[in-house]
């Protein structure tokens, strides 16, 4: 079993934690023309719903992606696009329980997210590289269900039985409008799928401002471990990261701290696939390819 898509689709990110190796990530392919970003946006719940997000720290999380794409473009990097506050808030499960029923939110990057699954086509349809809650991309699809052919949606989360880690957790209505209506594919902490991205080897990268701020950021950021959201990006251009798929579908609801989340089970015929085994040295080597790719590194404001 293959993934549904490749380096080949154009990409769109969201997430809602700043400073992810996956941010210079997207920004080195896209300025080395393996891939074509089409956009950036910031989304996450915050409180009542989730505590671990205050509103103004999600402020500031839009202001540091604001600031990564700046310093990367001084940088030299190319083709990388704005980015746009995404989602504020989750989505609430309406009282009758129907997905159509639900109110969407709407923002500039779900309205990004729309047009360019439009421009897109279900040929090659987008892949929304999603490190955060899924809200973003279930608000686009209550906006316009058309675009539900037009969009693949590269999403990670905690474990592979369900969405029921912390980026689950943080909508779980959303996760289930995605699993329930969109083709997912659903990278896990399980799988022990990460990156290793020391900062002992970021001097090997070019003495630039994203090579400053990478080593002058805390240390669970850019990790020895890479303990971050990039999964979904490694699979784009990697086609052996991932070693095992299996097939699921919706089963049931768990709750967790008053939140509701999906369980999966398994099935042959279900949409939704679930990467149970990758080769994190794969991701590891294709992580230092595309930052030490010499193509990806032009002169600045060029």
């Amino acid at each position: 079993m293959k993934l549904p898509y490749d380096n080949t689709n154009p990409v769109l990110y969201d997430n809602d934690w700043a400073n992810d190796y996956v941010d210079w990530y997207l920004m080195a392919l896209a300025s080395a023309g393996d891939i074509r970003y089409k956009g950036i946006s910031t989304s996450s719940s915050i409180p009542p719903y989730n505590k671990h997000m205050p509103a103004e720290d999600l402020d500031r999380q839009v202001e540091l992606r604001a600031e990564i794409v700046r310093r990367g473009r001084n940088s030299g990097f190319r083709h990388v696009p704005d980015p746009l506050p995404g989602t504020r808030g989750n989505l609430m499960k309406p009282a009758s329980g129907s997905i159509d029923d639900t109110q969407p939110l709407d923002s500039p990057g779900t309205r990004r997210l729309i047009a360019e699954a439009h421009a897109a086509g279900p040929d090659k349809p987008v892949v929304a590289v999603v490190g955060g809650p899924l809200t973003v991309v279930a608000d686009a699809y209550l906006l316009d269900h058309s675009i539900a052919d037009k969009l693949i949606v590269a999403f990670f989360d905690n474990h592979n039985t369900g969405m029921t880690g912390y980026n689950g957790w943080s909508d779980g209505w959303a996760a289930y409008i995605v699993l329930e209506r969109l083709r997912l594919v659903q990278f896990t902490v399980q799988s022990k799928p990460f990156p290793r991205v020391p900062k002992s080897r970021l001097l090997e990268l070019p003495d630039c401002e994203a090579r400053a701020y990478m080593l002058a950021i805390k240390t669970d950021v850019v990790a020895p471990e890479g303990d971050a959201d990039g999964p979904p990006a490694i699979s784009l251009m990697c086609p052996n990261y991932v070693k095992e798929l299996k097939r699921v579908s919706f089963s049931e609801w768990t709750t967790r701290n008053e939140h509701e989340m999906p369980i999966f089970k398994d099935d042959p015929a279900g949409r939704a696939l679930v990467a149970t085994a990758v080769d994190a040295d794969a991701a590891t080597a294709e992580w230092w390819r595309a930052l030490k790719n010499p193509a990806a590194w032009h002169a600045a404001g060029t």
